[in-house]
């Protein structure tokens, strides 16, 4: 919505309940919109939702991350990890999984143990879904000096992705500078609370692998003096991993000691 006037601040909150509350009475018409004052975006955000394929509750917090992806469009960027005791590694040879180890890692450094639950700008403590959209409310007015420049091209051959970053900032910023590969409209199993089993579940901003390592490189970005960099990562083609270079995208952010102070996403191109 242009003015953010009837946001759904609220509503997500309240669906997010409704959906992980067995028996909860559907919510009348007039109460699914409160009235907030407009939101001033400044950056963009990033939430590393930990989930699983085998989490009955995580498609509902899956909609939450939908609503709130059309709500502030390219300033809010969601990155499914599959994790935990309801993650299917991605080696796994009977159906399609999507756990990653380094999922597992990030996912173990953060002390998720509930599931779904996501991390904001790399801030603990880790939030429940419906604590996602008040959370980002709040974190996308917050001022950044920094900005991100990526771009992903396939090679001719397609069998590596060519990345280019260049981070600018107006006043000068130390910290680690991350890429992520991410990919959606995976097709693959899903448990949900309501409908059980789906085999065809559409899997979105799944993490797939770490571009330039698990803490990226350490960077400093100033007035005077941007900071680039450039890497080159093989296209997944394995028996048990295939990826779709019209699904890719590439996830960068600058981490400081405060946490995520920007984000950027762009669609690997052909």
């Amino acid at each position: 919505m242009s003015t953010m006037k009837r946001n759904i601040l609220h509503a997500l909150s309240a669906l997010a309940s409704a959906f992980l509350m067995a028996g909860c009475n559907e919510i009348p018409a007039d109460d699914r919109y409160i009235e907030v004052e407009a939101v001033k975006v400044e950056r963009t955000v990033l939430l590393e939702d930990f989930t699983g394929q085998g989490c009955v509750n995580c498609p509902a917090a899956h909609k939450i991350i939908e609503a709130l992806e059309e709500q502030y469009g390219r300033n809010f960027i969601a990155v499914s990890i599959h994790a935990g005791p309801f993650g299917v590694p991605a080696d796994n040879k009977r159906y399609t999984g999507l756990m990653q180890e380094e999922g597992q890692i990030y996912n173990d450094r953060y002390g998720i143990i509930d599931y779904p639950q996501g991390v904001l700008d790399g801030k603990l403590p880790a939030l429940n879904s419906d604590q996602w959209a008040g959370a980002v409310y709040d974190e996308i007015s917050a001022k950044t000096p920094v900005s991100i420049a990526v771009e992903a091209k396939v090679t001719d051959d397609m069998e590596l992705i060519d990345v280019t970053c260049t981070v600018q900032s107006s006043e000068s910023v130390e910290g680690d500078f991350v890429l992520w590969m991410v990919e959606s409209d995976i097709v693959a199993r899903q448990e949900d609370i309501n409908e059980g089993r789906i085999p065809d579940y559409v899997h979105n901003n799944v993490f797939r692998a770490c571009i330039n390592g698990l803490d990226g490189v350490t960077m400093t970005a100033a007035p005077t003096d941007d900071f680039t960099c450039s890497y080159t990562i093989p296209v997944k083609n394995t028996d048990t991993e295939k990826w779709n270079v019209d699904n890719l995208a590439v996830v960068a952010f600058v981490k400081t000691s405060a946490g995520i102070v920007q984000a950027a996403s762009t669609q690997v191109i052909k």
